[in-house]
């Protein structure tokens, strides 16, 4: 077996925000721009404690899944989404090919070229493992949505299986119940799909990592979990 170089860690949180940047009026109540609609609540503080611990470089989104989502592509039409969860973004209707253009430009491309650049760098150096914080609505689906976390990755992709696996484990004997793949499926469009189809799989493992809004606002609970979910991480084998 050919021996790798030590596993480094990228940490980012594509929905860390709620805001909107000035001269952009979605026509959204400040509600609503608080709520799941439009960030994903609790991750970004998740996100900024397993940077600490693991000291590992971090990438914050700053705006609004509903400015400009950077978990989609930019040709995708969700990517701003006129209307979300029965809500009208009207903010986003009608925009011009020059609007999308220039939302694009300066607010989801920096944070996908960052994301690159850290991870190809961490690859040909040896490992990367990056760690795409999110988190989840219990109340969509209440019957499958019970559980305290979900990993997502690529089946197929052996390295990442088996890393991602060793992550859900060492979470479940914390006491965190902790599904595969839910609750949604490793492989659709995202940020570490995106850098998937660019990195090598020996080098690359991207692992989106969602925790349920169940819990997140209870401070102690998303401490520890960040800190358990460190000390897996830190346990890891590079190979």
């Amino acid at each position: 077996m050919v021996r790798r170089s030590p596993m480094q860690t990228l940490i980012t949180c594509e929905h860390a925000s709620g805001a909107v940047p000035e001269g952009i009026d979605l026509g959204l109540s400040a509600e609503i721009l608080a709520s799941h609609v439009s960030t994903d609540r609790g991750a970004k503080a998740i996100a900024e404690s397993l940077a600490a611990a693991l000291e590992a470089p971090l990438l914050l989104g700053e705006w609004s899944r509903l400015v400009v989502d950077l978990n989609r592509m930019e040709d995708n039409p969700a990517v701003m989404l006129a209307e979300t969860y029965g809500h009208r973004v009207i903010g986003n209707e009608g925009l011009t090919d020059a609007d999308r253009e220039a939302r694009l430009a300066r607010y989801h491309r920096p944070h996908r070229s960052a994301a690159r650049g850290h991870a190809q760098r961490m690859a040909s150096e040896g490992v990367c493992l990056h760690l795409s914080m999110h988190s989840f609505a219990p109340s969509v689906d209440p019957v499958k949505r019970t559980y305290d976390a979900g990993v997502l990755y690529d089946t197929e992709r052996a390295f990442e299986c088996r890393i991602a696996t060793a992550i859900i484990d060492g979470l479940s004997a914390r006491g965190w119940e902790t599904r595969h793949n839910e609750p949604y499926a490793g492989t659709p469009e995202g940020l570490t799909s995106w850098l998937r189809a660019q990195l090598p799989e020996e080098r690359y493992l991207g692992l989106e990592i969602e925790a349920s809004q169940a819990w997140v606002d209870d401070a102690a609970r998303a401490t520890r979990f960040a800190a358990d979910l460190a000390a897996i991480v830190k346990s890891l084998p590079s190979a």
